[in-house]
């Protein structure tokens, strides 16, 4: 069986080039939100994500909104070009929320008059509409000094939980609010260290401890030197059978990853990168599951819960 986003839902974009333009995914509605990961460069100096209506180059596209980070000057400023014509800079901002050589989320929410534009979890910018037209605004581009990890977007449904957790440490556990439940999805986006041997990722019963080991009901544990997955369940602590995986391996060393975990009423079905990948029979009881674990070689950049 096939894994399919849910309503609303879009697989990503991951690894884009820059310059990079592609068409925004639906249309440019309230409650639109668009989801940028990526990272700086050390010695950047700019770059700039646009919303556009259409690509056209000559004469140029309108763009509806122009974020521009400036690292020498440590502002970032927004602006709007209407029928060949920039309109007045805006670039206030009580800090600066980029860094050479870290990773960053941009989040931008369109609302019925403004766009709101968060960074790595906190909001920073509210922008008014300049072009009122949402429906003309249908094109990202991004371009400048910057690597792209992932691009999505969604319908603004919200988030189960609270919503994204970003840049956890590793190791990470967190509880699943309400547990697991079927049509319930776990979001893992990460980075693969260099030299990575494998890392795992655990759905459990409970949180580890001093006592008994929790059971697991889903251990997905990529291994790089096999180029194998192996998926298994530890229950009343003991292994079950392994189940290896090696027709497909989608992970690469300083590669962005997203693993998506569908839970449906017979199996947990894996995504990676928008592709299906494996499914895993129950072998525990999914409702008894309330913990998330990721532990190995990676940088997480977000957890979500959906």
């Amino acid at each position: 069986m096939a894994f399919y986003p849910t309503a609303g839902q879009q697989f990503p974009i991951v690894n884009p080039p820059v310059p990079y333009i592609g068409n925004i995914q639906g249309q440019m509605v309230p409650n639109k939100m668009i989801f940028i990961q990526g990272v700086v460069p050390h010695g950047a100096d700019r770059f700039h994500i646009n919303l556009q209506c259409g690509t056209s180059t000559s004469p140029r596209a309108d763009i509806a909104m122009h974020f521009n980070p400036r690292f020498q000057a440590q502002k970032v400023v927004r602006n709007s070009l209407v029928r060949q014509g920039w309109g007045k800079e805006e670039n206030h901002g009580s800090y600066f929320p980029f860094a050479h050589g870290q990773h960053f989320q941009v989040i931008i929410l369109c609302e019925p008059h403004q766009f709101k534009v968060a960074v790595n979890g906190q909001h920073f910018v509210e922008y008014k509409h300049r072009i009122e037209q949402l429906n003309r605004i249908n094109t990202l581009a991004v371009d400048g000094k910057v690597q792209l990890y992932s691009i999505r977007y969604s319908g603004g449904e919200p988030q189960v939980a609270g919503g994204p957790i970003f840049n956890p440490p590793v190791p990470f556990t967190g509880g699943i609010q309400g547990a697991m439940t079927p049509g319930r999805l776990v979001f893992v986006s990460g980075i693969v260290k260099p030299g990575a041997d494998r890392f795992h990722i655990n759905l459990q019963c409970g949180p580890e401890g001093r006592g008994p080991r929790p059971n697991i009901a889903l251990h997905f544990n990529p291994r790089f030197k096999a180029r194998t997955i192996v998926v298994n369940a530890l229950s009343n602590q003991k292994w079950g059978g392994e189940e290896k995986h090696a027709q497909f391996f989608p992970f690469i060393e300083n590669g962005f990853f997203e693993v998506i975990i569908l839970c449906q009423n017979d199996a947990f079905r894996v995504a990676v990168n928008g592709q299906h990948l494996l499914e895993f029979k129950h072998r525990i009881p999914f409702h008894t599951v309330n913990t998330l674990m990721v532990a190995g070689a990676v940088t997480v950049t977000q957890i979500r819960f959906q």
